[in-house]
């Protein structure tokens, strides 16, 4: 697959050690919502070896430039990424991945995200907002505060603005008094809350591998068959 060049646009700090990277989308350049690339960084030394990351693209296909988001950690790469400056070039490759909209617009959408899993479920609920999509679609997602939940704001805009979405928030660790959401880990009852109603609907399950695991296993126990559920592990985030 071809490499493609582009250039650093902005960081925005978006949650608690978060941030979205925004970057030039080449004119030729196009994808699916929900798709991945693999970002490679400028090299800080002629003989350092390339950096590369795979990342979801938040962005959505209509949109003019391009946007991932990720836990700033103390890896060699997360920390080259934040010293980037407005300009910086950057190349990438793909699109890749499989948690693309199913093909049948009235097929309704289940997706369960972990954390900063979110970021192919923004792009899936951008597209399907801007295309004005009937396809019934519920969001189920968890994290362990709401400072460090990652485009929440923005999903509340979007299932205002999208009749069809509906969106369930948890969290794991401590909320004050203003928080009117669910808590607690995702389990078999809020699964259910997520598929009432539902017929034969696909589900997209992102996070963390362990958390991927176990969501799989209670949509099995809920009766989801299996070819009905695709997932994708986010490793180190």
């Amino acid at each position: 697959m071809a490499i493609l060049p582009s250039a650093l646009l902005h960081i925005d700090d978006i949650a608690r050690d978060t941030v979205a990277v925004h970057f030039r989308k080449p004119d030729d350049f196009q994808f699916q919502p929900g798709q991945t690339i693999s970002l490679t960084l400028p090299s800080e030394a002629p003989d350092a070896p390339p950096l590369r990351h795979t990342f979801s693209l938040v962005s959505a296909p209509h949109e003019n430039e391009l946007c991932i988001a990720t836990r700033v950690r103390a890896s060699p790469y997360k920390q080259a990424l934040t010293r980037l400056r407005p300009g910086a070039e950057l190349k990438f490759s793909g699109p890749y991945g499989k948690l693309t909209p199913p093909a049948d617009t009235s097929r309704p959408l289940v997706l369960v995200a972990g954390g900063i899993g979110i970021t192919p479920c923004v792009s899936l609920l951008r597209d399907a907002t801007h295309q004005g999509s009937d396809r019934p679609i519920r969001l189920l997602y968890s994290n362990r505060s709401p400072a460090q939940a990652a485009f929440l704001e923005e999903l509340r805009t979007l299932a205002q603005r999208n009749p069809h979405l509906r969106l369930l928030v948890t969290l794991t660790g401590p909320a004050d008094g203003a928080w009117d959401g669910l808590r607690g880990r995702i389990d078999a009852a809020m699964l259910r809350q997520a598929l009432q109603g539902l017929d034969a609907p696909q589900c997209y399950v992102t996070g963390a591998p362990a958390m991927v695991e176990e969501i799989r296993a209670r949509l099995a126990e809920a009766g989801v068959p299996d070819d009905a559920v695709l997932d994708e592990s986010f490793h180190g985030y």
